[in-house]
């Protein structure tokens, strides 16, 4: 009975993730200009346009340094939680799934006052609004708390005799970290990266409020295709593309799990 209402849940939860996904595909092959049923019109357009694909890349990019980032920043993060534990392992651990659940626009619009009253009393580059490092700042604040939480659980996978034999030898937090943590829990790690940037190649709020005008994320270009009367079919591909590539990552991994095994 057990088995069968997994398998169905399974199912439920693959029809609510490809009926959308379906869609999606569907609308691609529509023609922008209506004088055919089913037309590649829009996806030769992307694939050729330098526009589509600097927004594409950008993304990419962007994704990388904040899952890059938020990762390296994470770190002590994990460690207090899964490491050090008792009280300031608890503390942590509620503040960070306090700001994960946070509320995105209450804290996206927390950061455009920050930067701006910052750069008004001249403490930052005026440089600094409507910037890369914005966004960054922004997309780090977003995902820190998921990638802490997520390699906490994969620092604590390392076996408890491990870390204490290490501790017993004098091994100091960094050493315990670099030697043992790191080197057990890699592929957790990477499954962790590459989540972050799943996530944060399609954000959509963080380029649209704090990002510059001088270069459009793959986002931004959706939002503007589909503000047009004929854009629906050409921000389908592109909403197709962006998921392939921020997936590229988590489909690496599962093929290279099934080339271990």
């Amino acid at each position: 009975m057990g088995s069968a209402l997994a398998y169905l849940g399974a199912a439920a939860q693959i029809g609510v993730i490809g009926a959308p996904l379906g869609l999606v595909i569907w609308m691609s092959l529509q023609d922008p200009r209506g004088q055919a049923d089913w037309s590649l019109a829009s996806w030769r357009t992307i694939l050729v346009s330098q526009e589509a694909g600097f927004a594409l890349a950008y993304s990419a990019v962007l994704g990388a340094l904040i899952a890059a980032l938020s990762t390296l920043l994470a770190i002590p993060f994990a460690y207090l939680i899964a490491v050090r534990r008792g009280r300031a392992g608890r503390f942590a651990l509620a503040f960070l799934l306090m700001s994960w659940f946070l509320d995105p626009g209450l804290r996206i619009l927390g950061w455009m006052q920050v930067i701006k009253t910052t750069t008004l009393f001249r403490l930052m580059p005026d440089a600094l609004q409507g910037s890369l490092a914005a966004e960054l700042v922004a997309g780090i604040h977003a995902w820190l708390p998921a990638a802490a939480i997520l390699l906490a659980i994969g620092f604590a996978r390392v076996p408890a005799e491990f870390v204490a034999a290490a501790r017993e030898c004098g091994a100091s937090s960094i050493s315990l970290m670099r030697r043992i943590l790191w080197p057990q829990s890699q592929p957790w790690s990477s499954l962790v990266l590459a989540i972050v940037f799943c996530g944060a190649t399609g954000n959509f709020l963080e380029p649209r409020l704090l990002g510059s005008g001088m270069f459009e994320q793959a986002t931004e270009w959706l939002q503007r295709a589909m503000e047009s009367e004929v854009g629906w079919p050409y921000a389908s591909t592109m909403l197709i593309l962006l998921l392939l590539a921020a997936t590229f990552p988590l489909l690496l991994l599962v093929l290279s799990a099934r080339r271990r095994s």
